[in-house]
């Protein structure tokens, strides 16, 4: 090989070099850019997140300061306990309470309160 193909090839391959520079370069700044847009963006996200907390913590002070100035009941309910029964309870008057009864003698308490024996039509 001569010199003036070394030099060629040379000229070439730093060609390319400064190419690959300029490129990697190019690469860095549009990743960098969009580094700092996401912080920005995060930064945002963060503000309106606090601003949000801010407002709720706003209005829960606004419902204790309420609660706390209503009147008081001379009578707390708290003591009241009456048991709630579901709906299909309440209107199913086939339905009793099993909380205290095996089911035999459930059986037993309705079979008594039928006026004929129910039967088969199959």
């Amino acid at each position: 090989m001569s010199i003036d193909n070394l030099t060629e090839k040379l000229n070439k391959l730093s060609i390319s070099v400064e190419k690959f520079e300029e490129k990697t370069s190019s690469h860095q700044k549009i990743l960098l850019d969009h580094v700092e847009k996401g912080d920005e963006e995060r930064m945002h996200l963060k503000d309106d997140i606090q601003s949000e907390i801010r407002l709720i913590t706003e209005k829960m002070d606004k419902i204790n300061e309420a609660n706390s100035n209503m009147p008081k009941l001379s009578t707390p309910f708290s003591h009241i306990r009456s048991p709630v029964k579901p709906k299909e309870e309440l209107t199913n008057p086939f339905i009793t309470d099993l909380s205290h009864q095996d089911n035999n003698q459930v059986l037993m308490k309705e079979a008594t309160q039928l006026k004929e024996w129910p039967t088969s039509t199959g």
